[in-house]
């Protein structure tokens, strides 16, 4: 695991039928085995490399380019007979096994001076390149650790020079949706492909919100998007904010999902069942410890209050984010108001067809077509100032509920008589603090969570209107 083989080995929950949860399923996984038949680039995805190289503003920085799960090699001689350099990561074992793979690397290899010799993943770690691109070409949603997804862009964020580009292109979900909802070949966040296979592959669709929202964590932020049949195909650039350095590390990965010896190869096509006894345990690709609102909840603690304060604000809006999935969406960071006068920390579209949000407007009258966020890094309480400025980003045509964010507040009772104050105007403010941020996640972390959530902001609103006393 962790990029020395491609061989990923789970014993997961069997599910159905086992009313006691005593059985688990081994699922072995080979990742090379997601790798595409064809040796070539397709039609769609050379107009869009085409596109992001002949752009007057990005494509005449791009001088080289990283090729992350290289698969086949099928993309590098693309960008080789363009001039660029070249380097490309994969397994080893692909590049042996596969024919068209050994002639795409010979091909490559004749670009003497351009192409970087294959470098295999765990290597590629202390690899000192810097690139102007790097592709990210189906290799996410067949990797069945989802942290490990998160490390790939990290460390892409690492290798990828300052203010350059990470283009992420993957299949849409397609016919494997009807294998999804079947809920027979779950496997983490995603299911097990390859009924007639030993060793299986993975996948998982990342929606457009998941993919950006993953990005963001790592410190490239959406600038452009190409339509492409039967494919996503999205193009970030790195900004100074990754919110995940030093919180998600290999060793914590290794710490959380151990390498287990006993789970051998798989013998049949079938997972292998056994019984759940003291030796034999679940070996799970995406434990408690590593879902995504545990890293949120891992990085709000990290953060010193007054030390970061555009970090602080980008992850406040994340978690929002990711806490009303659903009811809030088209996340703007910084955005411009009033011909630029004024610039407010982050608005959402409010998109909520049930919940919270949508009683605000339906029958509270609020006035909330967008939802404006202040998120303030402060050691103290907010003030007057910091309210009045939230206040001030308020009204008609905007929407008059906002959510003021801040690390903690002390005085609870003068925070929230500055939000009364308000309300004759019809403008409507809440606010969020850390400890409130940590409990949204926990809730959100179940599924089924989401009228505990309303019921959460409809505490807040309650308070609010009805003045009550602290």
């Amino acid at each position: 695991m962790l990029w020395v083989s491609p061989i990923y080995r789970f014993r997961i929950p069997k599910g159905d039928n086992d009313e006691d949860g005593e059985l688990l399923h081994e699922i072995v996984f080979d990742v090379t085995g997601s790798a595409p038949p064809h040796d070539y680039i397709t039609d769609n995805m050379r107009k869009v490399f085409d596109r992001i190289l002949d752009s007057e503003e990005i494509g005449k920085g791009i001088k080289s380019v990283l090729d992350f799960g290289a698969g086949k090699l099928k993309n590098a001689p693309y960008f080789l007979e363009k001039g660029k350099k070249v380097c490309a990561v994969e397994f080893e074992e692909l590049s042996k096994k596969s024919d068209n793979a050994k002639k795409n690397l010979k091909i490559c290899r004749g670009y003497k001076g351009l192409f970087e010799d294959l470098i295999f993943p765990c290597p590629f770690i202390e690899h000192k390149g810097k690139y102007d691109l790097a592709v990210l070409i189906n290799v996410l949603p067949v990797m069945p650790v989802f942290a490990e997804r998160l490390m790939v862009l990290q460390l892409l964020y690492q290798k990828i020079k300052n203010d350059k580009y990470l283009l992420w292109y993957a299949q849409k979900e397609g016919s494997y949706k009807s294998r999804r909802l079947k809920g027979s070949f779950n496997c983490g966040d995603g299911i097990w492909m390859g009924d007639k296979k030993k060793f299986k592959t993975f996948y998982k669709y990342h929606s457009h919100k998941e993919v950006d929202e993953m990005m963001g964590l790592c410190g490239f932020e959406l600038v452009k998007k190409f339509s492409v049949p039967g494919n996503d195909a999205r193009l970030y650039k790195k900004t100074h904010y990754d919110l995940l350095d030093e919180i998600l590390t290999f060793e914590k990965i290794r710490k959380n999902i151990p390498k287990d010896e006993s789970i051998g190869d798989p013998e049949n096509v079938s997972p292998k069942t056994v019984k759940r006894t003291s030796e034999i345990s679940e070996v799970l690709p995406n434990p408690l410890e590593l879902q995504i609102e545990s890293l949120y909840m891992n990085v709000l603690e990290l953060f010193q209050a007054g030390r970061a304060p555009y970090h602080y604000h980008r992850l406040a809006s994340q978690i929002i984010s990711k806490v009303f999935k659903g009811s809030l969406k088209n996340m703007k960071i910084e955005q411009s108001q009033d011909g630029g006068i004024k610039r407010i920390d982050t608005v959402f579209s409010n998109c909520a067809e049930k919940g919270f949000f949508r009683r605000l407007a339906d029958i509270h009258d609020v006035k909330c077509p967008y939802i404006v966020v202040e998120a303030k890094d402060y050691a103290l309480d907010p003030g007057n100032k910091e309210f009045d400025q939230l206040a001030g980003r308020l009204n008609d045509n905007v929407g008059k509920f906002g959510i003021l964010v801040c690390r903690s507040i002390k005085n609870e009772e003068t925070a929230r008589k500055r939000c009364e104050s308000y309300l004759s105007d019809r403008k409507y403010i809440i606010f969020l603090t850390d400890d409130n941020l940590f409990e949204l996640l926990e809730l959100s972390m179940d599924e089924n969570a989401a009228s505990e959530i309303d019921d959460f902001m409809d505490e807040k609103l309650r308070k609010l209107v009805f003045r009550e006393a602290s």
